[in-house]
C-alpha cells in the first residue's frame, strides 16, 4: 500500500469515526478529557472491529451470491462489525474505569 493510500485510510477513520463521535461526547460529557478518551476508545475498537471483518468476510459472506448481493452483505458485515467492535471497547473501558 502506497502512502497516499494509508493516509486517506486515516483521514476517512478520524472524519467519519473520530470527530463526530468526538463531538457527541462533548455535548453529552461536558468535559473534554473524557470525550477524547471516550471518542479515541470507540474508534480504535471500531477500527479492530473493521480489521477481523475484513479477514472474516469471505469466510461468513457466501460467494455463490450474485456480485452486487455479495458485496453489499459484505459492507452490511464489516459496518456491523466496526459498530460492535466500538461498543465493546467502550464497555470493557467501563467496566475497567470503575
Amino acid at each position: 500500500m502506497g502512502p497516499l493510500f494509508v493516509a486517506f485510510g486515516w483521514l476517512l477513520l478520524t472524519g467519519v469515526v473520530f470527530v463526530p463521535t468526538f463531538v457527541i461526547a462533548i455535548v453529552m460529557l461536558h468535559s473534554v478529557v473524557r470525550a477524547f478518551v471516550l471518542s479515541a476508545t470507540f474508534t480504535m475498537g471500531a477500527f479492530a472491529g473493521v480489521l477481523l471483518a475484513m479477514f472474516g468476510a469471505g469466510l461468513v459472506v457466501n460467494r455463490a451470491q450474485p456480485e452486487w448481493l455479495s458485496g453489499t452483505l459484505v459492507v452490511a458485515y464489516i459496518a456491523a462489525a466496526a459498530i460492535a467492535g466500538g461498543v465493546l471497547a467502550v464497555f470493557v473501558l467501563g467496566k475497567l474505569a470503575k
